[in-house]
């Protein structure tokens, strides 16, 4: 009596490029909201300049992640039909374009560079990613196939 054994190996989908730029863009725009609130507080122009900082390098690496999902929506690595993809690449965008916004008000000098116009497009931002966020996670899906 032979056996026959079966090897199965596991392939897992290609990982999406834009995921982790876009997690540091967000985590920079959380923290520009915290600063900004900081500022708001304190009225220490150090807290400014930090939110100013953070939406700089939140931009770059945001526009980044938007290139990277863009190749990933163009090159298979995102199926438009496992999850809702355009819902959450123009969340993001809205988010990106808030925070451009939000970087021109930071431009200005001492306490209208934060109160009010440019808390409440932090606050606004941070509510759009937070949005974003719940919709990537409750239309995720695992992308595992066994083949043996």
């Amino acid at each position: 009596m032979s056996l026959a054994i079966a090897k199965s190996i596991l392939v897992v989908a290609k990982r999406p490029l834009h995921k982790t730029p876009m997690a540091v863009a967000n985590a920079c725009f959380i923290g520009t909201l915290l600063t900004d609130v900081t500022y708001w507080r304190s009225a220490e122009m150090m807290w400014a300049d930090f939110s100013a900082w953070l939406l700089f390098a939140g931009l770059v690496v945001g526009v980044l992640a938007v290139l990277a999902a863009l190749v990933d929506l163009f090159t298979g690595r995102l199926s438009a039909a496992s999850r809702p993809v355009w819902p959450y690449f123009f969340g993001s965008l809205a988010a990106l374009a808030m925070s451009l916004l939000n970087a021109l008000v930071h431009s200005r000098d001492a306490w209208t560079s934060v109160v009010p116009t440019g808390l409440s497009l932090s606050a606004a931002a941070v509510i759009v990613l937070l949005f974003v966020g719940l919709l990537g996670w409750r239309s995720r899906s695992a992308h595992v196939e066994v083949v043996e």
